[in-house]
Formats: C-alpha cells, structure tokens, sequence
C-alpha cells in the first residue's frame, strides 16, 4: 500500500524515523512533516504567509521521498495530498514523542494531521509513545503496522481517526489492547512568571497535568498500565443530547 506519513515534531524527530524505518519493509512511503517543531498546535493553517517545501531525506532512508514543510502538521497533509504526491491509501502521523492521551487530542498536531486526511476522505492513524524520552520507539512502530493492516480490512467512518497510544517498553512486555474512550485531561492554569534580563516580564506555559482516570474505563488509565489504546475521534463535537433540551423547551430568541 501507499502510505503518507507526518506528524507534530518535525521531519528529523525519531519517532517519525522510527515509524517509516519499519512500514517501509512492506509499504511504499512518502512523508510530509514540519521543518521544525510544531507540537499542540492543533488544527492552525497556514493562511498569510507562502508555505515552502524542502526535499530532504529520513535518515537511514534515502530512498524514501519527504519533505520538510514550513507550515504545520494541517499544512503538511494537505499539501502532500494536493501538490507533492499521489493519493495514498492510509495516512499515519507519528510517532509523537509523548502521549495523545483524554482531551489532549484537541491540542495535538500529530492527531490534527490524522484528522485532516480524515476529513479529507483518507483513512488515518495517529499513533503516539507514552514517554517524552525516545525509548523503545520500535514497539509504537511495531504497532502502527498492525494498524495500518487492521484498517485496510476495517475501514472507520468518515472523518474518524485511529487514535493510538502505546506504552514505551520492550513489545513483549505490553499487557494487550485496550479500545477505550478518552480521559480528561486538566492542566495547570497559571503560568510560570520570570522577568528578562530588561526588567519586562514574560510566562512560560505550566507543565502540570491532571487527571481523574483512576479506576476508570479510559485511556489515560490504560496506558499508565501498561496497555495500548486504542479510541476512534471524530470531528462531530454537537452536543446532540442537548439539542433534545432546546427543542423540547421550544427555545425562541426571535419573533
């Protein structure tokens, strides 16, 4: 199969290199991922200034067509699929360094690159490794070729991406597959308060994060368990049980 693969850390992150070192034994691979960094920057596009696309190589990979792309994740899929390759069968966007874990799929570019291609009629994964450290990226790999093989025999719905988070350790120490809905995640609100060398004041974004995940049938609780999970997202955030509401109290703002 043809596969396009991105994601939110840049074209040189690992985890990308990690993921087309091991689909390209089977599939054939092209990538369009940011020339930078450009993790939680959700679904922005690029609208006012040009996007430039760079070829590069992944390293290991010289064979593999790529681009490293000014824009963001948003950008990436939609250019590749618009201008620089053919149409792929299924999109993968990862490896992210770090979990998509509960609400942190609004943040994410790695899923936003996912649901893009989703939205755009192509089947699509974004797959991310529990830990920020780059270890045992080969078993996350190990997984998106499962699934990469899973959705071409179970196609999802439109507009519906495979979200996968996988626990970094060693392949045979996971504990099995979870499907499971998303956690909520809360992160710290106040940011961090310095003072620069000019006397002006500026914040770095807080770290912390919670969660209310214990005991509970979510994803967050899975993966910290040691388990893959596994949640189909979908673009539709209408609150459909509260429309039932509105109509039933025949709400009225005109006439």
């Amino acid at each position: 199969m043809k596969l396009l693969l991105s994601n939110d850390d840049g074209v040189f992150a690992g985890g990308i290199r990690a993921l087309a070192t091991e689909l390209n034994r089977h599939h054939e691979i092209f990538v369009s991922a940011p020339d930078r960094e450009r993790s939680a920057v959700s679904r922005a596009m690029t609208l006012n200034e040009p996007l430039r696309a760079q070829k590069t190589r992944i390293e290991g990979l010289p064979e593999v067509p790529a681009f490293a792309v000014s824009g963001t994740p948003v950008d990436c899929v939609r250019l590749a699929l618009g201008n620089l390759f053919s149409a792929p069968d299924i999109v993968v966007s990862g490896i992210n360094l770090g979990a998509n874990l509960g609400t942190d799929v609004l943040y994410s570019g790695t899923v936003a690159a996912a649901h893009e291609a989703a939205l755009l009629g192509y089947p699509a994964i974004a797959i991310s490794s529990v830990s920020y450290k780059g270890e045992y990226l080969e078993t996350a790999a190990r997984i998106a070729s499962f699934a990469v093989d899973y959705l071409r025999e179970h196609p999802l719905s439109f507009g519906t991406v495979l979200n996968i988070n996988v626990p970094s350790v060693p392949y045979e120490a996971l504990k099995g597959i979870k499907v499971t809905p998303l956690a909520i995640e809360e992160y710290a609100l106040e940011y961090v308060e310095r003072e620069d060398p000019f006397g002006r004041t500026y914040y770095w974004c807080p770290r912390g994060c919670t969660t209310c995940s214990e005991g509970m049938d979510v994803d967050d609780r899975w993966a910290r368990e040691g388990y893959v999970t596994l949640t189909p997202v979908t673009y539709d955030l209408t609150q459909y049980s509260r429309m039932g509401e509105m109509d039933a109290h025949d709400i009225r703002w005109l006439g």
